[in-house]
């Protein structure tokens, strides 16, 4: 029962206590309400002409709506009331023009309403207000305007750029095919001619990836991509791979011919009877198109060896050109077209190659014929001016002093990542406006007793020396008694023209996820995909558990494999060297991003990287990152796998080197586990009665975030993870990307990885304190 009571004596104190504040807006509000119906029954009118004096739905003034310049109607209208009386618009203006142009007396800071204002914005409690004594005089400034001003307005132009894309970017947009391969180009927007990227696919499955120069016109085959060799290949033949030929862009038009062919094959003839195979030859899939031989010569081809005489009949070729000899040789034949007569011939010249042809003993080539717009970028540009030079009427205040000027130009500047060229963008105009009448600012001070203290010109006429404008300083005498206020405020506060803040503020709960999904977008741009348009993607591992073994373990040394610890610099987010040797493209995005970000300088020569200045030799295998006119970035992954791979050696006993690198992931949080299933075992007549292996399938990530993104982003998308045998450790799709609702992501494991340790304080200061003898006796030199 007592709390009851104490519960209504403390609701009808707090209602006591807000109806006491809120009494004057309560009553505020109801003077309003009961107002009301009265103005509710006028504002629901008809129309406002009947109601409001005078009112029209057209006034005169609609008619400057709209105009660039105002200037042309307001002298119009100045020119107009100069001679008109009596009319309630013109005195309105007459009334403003001569307000503007009294001289007002200079406002002084020490002005009783400007200390009553300064003493109403120190409002924050904690500050010290402390009343101060004027000076006995202070310092005015006022000016003196004749003559003619010289005035300047411009006309610039400003280029909006946009751009439209040929091709959607990143899809393959083009294809060519025969039989079940088939050969496609990418949408790489304005990427060279000599860079063009294409892949090779098996009924839509993609086999390889390779860039394709197509200035460089290859009037002969080559192979530019090797092919796994199918069931279907012939025994004791070469690698097979991608040739092409008849490549070539013409502005934008593109076109190649591409064929799937072994470098040779091996063709054999049946002998008959018991013999079986006959003889066997290694027959090229294309031969050489020769172009023609100079006059007086001819080709191999076209000249029969005599047998009688003894001659070569192996000598002529048809790929060199044969003249005739005046003396005996070994080269004896005569030309079958009756062209060049002789008997004798000695070799002349090699026929250049102009073409080719399938080599019919090859038998079967498939191919395929590209024909594509080269991907690139439309640029458009729209031009808009914006004048402020005004409309002169004659007759007018201003002239125009002379011819508009380029101030601004030629130039090329980059617009939205275009390069935009103009003559000129920005005219400037120059005006001479006559003043309305000599004004002199300086006449009340005088009159107030004030003495000259300094004169200034501030604006000279070149033409006629003429002072336009006068800057005079005047020391005028302050009434005596004034005092103003000072604020002194603590240390917590900030004050800024005349607003105090208080400094003092708790931490930003959400920097931390602010700044991971910065990094998601980082690494997301580095590590991107562009054959398969994927992000966040990984690797699969796998490692064992042994009857006396564990493999499955974790090597806390991972976590100190980051880019930063390894090469003083980049990003300490993100481990590229733990991913497999054998995929490269971790390393280099990696090391792109580490040296071409910015903030790297000077030399550079660690861990498979080189930096070479001034034409400095490069490691051999070495794959260029950057050249420039005197620096060139080099990259070995395989010197920077090795030094991995050693200490990997060093730490593991009875498991393996990539075990052991998975460990190392493991350490740094890098993985994610897939399954676990039974790898080998004791079977009794062809049954397992007891597992003593067990391995274990992971997919592991180049960085923490790219795990955490992985596991709660598939689930939002309904992407699994695969079986432990066969991991899927790819990344997402653009458009699954686009679907990831990173805000319901709990990231609170990846924010202990940027938010910094603070030091301790306590530390800090024991060691400072340890040191003063040591600083004091040293004269000020701490040891």
């Amino acid at each position: 029962m007592r709390r009851w009571v104490i519960w209504i004596t403390l609701f009808c104190f707090v209602t006591t206590q807000t109806a006491a504040v809120a009494g004057p807006f309560e009553e505020g509000t109801a003077a309003g309400q009961a107002a009301n119906p009265v103005i509710r029954g006028t504002v629901n009118a008809p129309s406002a002409s009947s109601t409001v004096p005078g009112y029209t739905s057209t006034p005169p003034e609609t008619t400057y709506y709209g105009q660039p310049s105002l200037s042309g109607s307001a002298n119009a209208r100045l020119t107009a009331c100069a001679i008109a009386t009596g009319d309630p618009v013109c005195e309105a203006q007459r009334g403003a023009m001569t307000s503007a142009n009294t001289p007002r007396e200079a406002i002084s800071p020490y002005d009783p309403a400007v200390s009553a204002a300064r003493a109403i914005a120190t409002y924050y409690s904690g500050c010290q207000v402390d009343s101060v004594a004027t000076p006995a005089t202070e310092d005015r400034v006022c000016r003196q305007y004749s003559g003619t001003s010289p005035y300047s307005c411009t006309r610039s132009v400003s280029v909006s750029v946009s751009r439209t894309s040929s091709c959607t970017p990143g899809n393959w947009f083009a294809n060519a095919a025969s039989g079940r391969t088939g050969l496609d180009v990418q949408c790489i927007p304005d990427r060279p001619a000599s860079q063009q990227h294409f892949r090779v696919t098996d009924r839509g499955t993609p086999l390889t990836y390779f860039d394709l120069d197509m200035t460089t016109l290859l009037t002969f085959p080559r192979m530019v991509a090797t092919l796994r060799s199918g069931s279907w290949s012939w025994w004791g033949s070469g690698q097979n791979g991608l040739w092409v030929a008849d490549n070539q862009c013409v502005g934008d038009s593109c076109r190649l011919t591409a064929m799937v062919a072994q470098e040779y094959r091996r063709v054999c003839t049946d002998g008959g009877g018991d013999s079986g195979l006959g003889d066997c030859t290694l027959e090229r899939p294309f031969l050489e198109v020769y172009g023609a031989c100079p006059s007086g010569t001819q080709s191999g081809d076209n000249i029969l060896p005599w047998w009688g005489w003894g001659g070569d009949s192996s000598a002529f070729e048809a790929s060199a050109c044969y003249a005739p000899s005046a003396t005996a040789s070994g080269l004896i034949g005569y030309d079958v077209t009756g062209t060049v007569p002789g008997y004798f011939w000695t070799k002349d010249a090699q026929r250049p190659v102009v073409g080719w042809r399938i080599n019919p003993a090859y038998r079967s080539i498939p191919q395929m014929v590209l024909n594509y717009e080269r991907p690139h970028t439309t640029v458009t540009e729209t031009d808009r001016w914006d004048d402020q030079c005004p409309a002169l009427d004659a007759g007018g205040r201003c002239t125009v002093a002379g011819t508009a000027r380029c101030v601004d130009g030629p130039a090329t500047k980059e617009v939205n990542g275009a390069f935009v060229s103009r003559d000129c963008w920005q005219y400037e105009t120059t005006l001479a406006c006559a003043q309305a009448a000599a004004t002199d600012e300086c006449a009340p001070l005088i009159a107030a007793g004030c003495a000259p203290a300094g004169t200034v010109c501030r604006q000279m006429n070149a033409a006629t020396g003429i002072c336009e404008i006068t800057e005079n300083t005047y020391t005028c005498p302050v009434p005596p008694g004034n005092t103003v206020t000072a604020t002194n405020c603590p240390a917590n506060v900030f004050c800024l023209a005349g607003n105090c803040f208080n400094t003092t503020y708790t931490n930003d709960a959400d920097f931390a996820r602010s700044m991971s999904l910065m990094e998601a977008a980082r690494e997301g741009g580095v590590y991107l995909d562009t054959d398969n348009m994927q992000v966040f993607k990984g690797e699969g591992n796998r490692c064992r558990d042994r009857l006396f073994k564990n493999c499955c373990y974790s090597d806390s040394a991972g976590a100190g494999m980051t880019n930063q610890s390894l090469f003083g610099t980049g990003s300490r987010l993100v481990y590229d060297v733990l991913m497999n040797a054998d995929n490269r493209e971790f390393l280099y995005q990696g090391m792109q991003a580490l040296l071409l970000g910015g903030g790297f300088s000077g030399t550079f020569t660690t861990y498979g990287v080189t930096v070479a200045v001034n034409g400095a030799a490069l490691p051999a295998g070495s794959a260029v990152l950057y050249a420039g006119d005197s620096l060139v970035i080099a990259f070995d992954p395989w010197s920077l796998a090795i030094a991995v791979v050693i200490y990997i050696v060093m730490s593991m006993s009875s498991c393996n080197e990539e075990e052991g690198k998975l460990a190392m992931k493991e350490g740094a949080g890098l993985c994610h586990k897939v399954g676990t299933w039974c790898s080998s075992c004791i079977r009794v007549f062809g049954k397992c009665v007891a597992c003593i292996e067990h391995t274990t399938g992971k997919c592991c990530f180049n960085s923490k975030l790219a795990r955490i993104v992985n596991e709660q982003g598939r689930v939002q998308v309904g992407k699994g993870w695969g079986s432990g045998k066969n991991p899927d450790c790819s990344g997402f799709t653009i458009a699954q990307l686009q679907r990831l609702d990173f805000a319901a992501m709990d990231l609170t494991e990846f924010y202990a990885s940027i938010v910094p340790t603070l030091p301790n304080v306590g530390t800090i200061q024991g060691s400072n304190a340890a040191r003063l003898t040591t600083c004091y006796y040293g004269q000020g030199k701490c040891q």
